[in-house]
């Protein structure tokens, strides 16, 4: 437990997000509520596409992998850039059809595209992969929360959900970027301070600073991981829509490719410190532990509240795209609804999937095994999205493709167990059925 002071700055914090949340909700209509009016400027855009990308998902995640495979983690950061790149390549075609069909959601353009048939399938990988998503973020807001303030991890899971919740529901994606605003400063200074780590926590073996010694097909599916999450990401195709303009859109996403690469690249190497100091500590743990030892007393408070406000940044943005997507692809069946019931569904799926992560973070807490799962099963979506742009597929195809490739990450799970080999399984696959697809399902 740390001193009475990390509990102001973390309270102060609360009023904070909580401030600019329901400030953003004065005057706001239905569309400012779903997707800021579609109205978003490129420093806005940036910022709240950097902080979605960096939140408990990549920091804890990153340790994890960094404890295993040392370095050659980093190959997901290359990834990361790589899928940006390609998809501000992309998004002039998106924000165009965006704007013309009013797209909320990424199943929307599946749904343009090949119909409901398709389009099923494509929400219920975003459902499970969001939903677990979800969950690492309030595992991980939970384990820092606790640690910075000696309350139970209960409590934190219940206080994190219900400030997020409280925001969410008054103003919704106006809120999420505002806050992610505010939050994107906030992890400047959780690099600045890196160099602090850097300074106390000595040198790093030889041995974790090769970059080929994670073996061809890890690093094949760290680079895919950072590819695909990027590409197809919910969150990153939301806040196209959101841009102004084609133009704006596609700025913002090469500076963020390069500023999330930049900042990946800085947790990889606070995790190699910190392994260098703490080798046998649980991975999912190394940069509390390593902010709690290194930093100089007098910054440890800062620190630990940096790194919690870094995680709500993405709980906020996975929350919202969870809710968008069972409002408008489950419960409007991908008909027209008005913005006024599409809004009053979504405020209603905050709180009710709010409560859910609240609960399922109470039950679960291996985050690896969370993160591996949702990784095969959200690989299905790549094909049919990438392919989407250059050739006209078939529906049918589509459909076998999505379903197939889940099926073969679940299978793999089963056979082979959880781990990056297992969560390759989905890629091959989907692109086959793909391709099978297209050649049986002719008509």
């Amino acid at each position: 437990m740390l001193d009475a002071l990390s509990i102001i700055l973390v309270v102060i914090y609360f009023i904070i997000v909580l401030y600019i949340g329901f400030k953003a909700s004065r005057k706001e209509d239905d569309e400012g509520f779903l997707l800021a009016n579609r109205n978003v400027g490129t420093f806005v855009l940036t910022a709240t596409i950097v902080a979605s990308m960096v939140g408990g998902n990549m920091i804890v995640t990153t340790m994890a992998f960094v404890y295993e495979y040392g370095i050659s983690f980093l190959w997901s950061a290359i990834g990361t850039l790589i899928g940006f790149l390609i998809l501000a390549l992309l998004a002039p075609t998106i924000k165009k059809l965006a704007d013309k069909h009013k797209f909320y959601t990424l199943p929307d353009f599946i749904h343009q595209k090949y119909g409901k048939t398709a389009s099923i399938p494509a929400a219920a990988v975003i459902f499970i992969s969001y939903l677990g998503f979800l969950l690492i973020q309030f595992i991980a807001g939970g384990i820092v929360l606790s640690s910075i303030t000696g309350w139970s991890y209960p409590f934190s899971i219940i206080l994190i959900g219900v400030v997020v919740v409280a925001y969410i529901t008054a103003a919704g994606f106006k809120a999420v970027i505002r806050t992610d605003v505010f939050q994107y400063f906030v992890i400047f200074l959780l690099a600045i301070l890196a160099i602090f780590l850097f300074v106390n926590s000595g040198k790093i073996t030889s041995e974790s600073l090769r970059i080929f010694s994670a073996g061809p097909a890890n690093i094949a599916a760290f680079l895919l991981y950072g590819i695909v999450v990027t590409i197809t990401g919910a969150e990153i195709w939301q806040r196209i829509y959101a841009g102004k303009t084609e133009k704006i859109v596609k700025k913002s996403l090469i500076w963020s490719g390069f500023i999330t690469a930049a900042i990946l690249t800085i947790i990889v190497l606070i995790g190699l410190f910190v392994q260098s100091r703490f080798p046998n500590i649980v991975p999912e743990t190394a940069l509390v532990v390593g902010f709690s030892n290194l930093l100089p007393p007098y910054l440890l408070g800062i620190g630990l509240v940096i790194l919690f406000a870094a995680i709500m940044s993405s709980l906020d943005t996975f929350l919202f795209v969870l809710s968008t997507s069972v409002s408008k692809d489950f419960l409007g069946k991908f008909d027209r609804l008005s913005r006024h019931n599409f809004a009053t569904n979504t405020r209603i799926c905050s709180i009710v999937f709010g409560i859910i992560g609240i609960i399922l973070a109470l039950l679960l807490t291996s985050i690896v095994s969370v993160i591996l799962s949702i990784a095969g099963v959200y690989f299905a979506l790549f094909a049919a999205v990438i392919f989407s742009f250059k050739y006209d597929l078939k529906a049918k195809a589509v459909v076998l493709s999505i379903i197939g490739g889940v099926l073969a990450s679940v299978v793999s799970c089963i056979v082979i167990g959880i781990s990056v080999e297992s969560t390759l399984m989905s890629f091959p696959a989907s692109f086959i059925l793909l391709g099978i697809g297209q050649l049986v399902f002719k008509k």
